[in-house]
């Protein structure tokens, strides 16, 4: 008789970190970024199947996640639970829409605040068409590089929130030991409500995989801008010095910005400074102190730091250095 297999974790991250959350997609690594002040809570669950890989998070608050999925994988991708549409790589995704992402593809994505669950299923592009052969009769229209998203029907959608939900719910039951029976009973159920959901899709209307000139442009200059923000961390904030280095004026870079993040370039540029000093004290040695950190990263206003640090991330930096 088979033994029991383990493919099923759930990981919990109570108080933003994150380095903790450097992996929640298998074999990646997305750098995320607190964008609301309030407690923050992420409760993420990985199923590992032998042919591909399923992932889910919950989050609490909005968080700004950038990265790239894993090398020679095909990403499925879906906002389970969102109240509103989502900024992804320049545009904004409407809930009930499957994101498909090319090998090594990048994905920048700021979901609405209300609370949010994404999952992400990982797979090898010649096993998803293999699927898809046998489950619909022919191979999906998939890009050949960057992503597409595509109206899944309302049927559809729920088919795929329903599967995930199950799945996973499931393995929780069983408390991670699954026997390869039932492990490949879960693998075929969740790989068919994706390719079902990809299918129903592909057939109508598909945004091109690079996007438009204007979602490319708007794309690269908020990166430009972030590039800039970030060499300059450890300095106060100047707009003027921003505008001029980018050559662009300081209204438009106000408007990309709200686009992308939902505030301005002032506003994001405290938040990553307070970000990477959370990051600091959460890797701070016994020597270092709430003072030495905010110093060495140009906070000049020890009482000030203090105040913004503990309405962002709900606890004072002193309590965030002691874990």
């Amino acid at each position: 008789m088979d033994e029991p297999m383990a493919p099923y974790s759930r990981f919990v991250v109570d108080g933003f970190d994150a380095d903790a959350l450097l992996g929640v997609v298998r074999d990646t690594r997305f750098e995320q970024r607190l964008l609301a002040a309030g407690h923050f809570r992420a409760c993420l669950q990985r199923l590992v199947f032998p042919e591909f890989s399923l992932d889910s998070g919950a989050y609490t608050l909005p968080i700004f996640a950038s990265g790239s999925f894993g090398e020679g994988l095909i990403a499925l991708a879906m906002a389970v639970s969102c109240q509103q549409p989502m900024w992804a790589n320049g545009r904004w995704v409407p809930a009930g829409q499957v994101m498909v992402f090319a090998e090594d593809s990048e994905l920048n994505v700021r979901p609405q605040p209300g609370g949010w669950q994404w999952a992400v299923l990982l797979i090898p592009r010649e096993v998803l068409q293999r699927e898809a052969v046998a489950r619909v009769g022919r191979e999906l229209r998939l890009p050949r590089r960057g992503w597409c998203s595509r109206p899944a029907t309302p049927a559809h959608a729920q088919a795929l929130r329903y599967g995930v939900f199950s799945a996973l719910d499931t393995a929780a039951r069983w408390q991670g030991l699954i026997t390869p029976e039932q492990l490949a009973a879960q693998s075929a159920v969740l790989l068919g409500v994706f390719v079902d959901a990809v299918s129903a899709a592909d057939a109508g209307p598909q945004r091109r995989a690079d996007g438009s000139w204007i979602e490319r442009h708007r794309a690269a200059v908020v990166q430009r801008a972030e590039d800039y923000l970030k060499a300059h961390l450890d300095r106060p904030f100047d707009s003027a010095a921003l505008s001029l280095a980018l050559g662009v004026g300081e209204r438009q870079l106000e408007r990309l910005f709200r686009d992308a993040y939902g505030h301005g370039p002032c506003h994001w540029h405290q938040l990553a400074r307070l970000n990477r000093a959370r990051s600091a004290l959460l890797q701070a040695d016994a020597h270092d102190s709430v003072t030495d950190i905010a110093l060495r990263l140009g906070f000049g206003h020890l009482g000030r730091f203090s105040v913004t640090y503990r309405n962002v991330f709900g606890e004072c930096p002193r309590d965030t250095l002691r874990r």
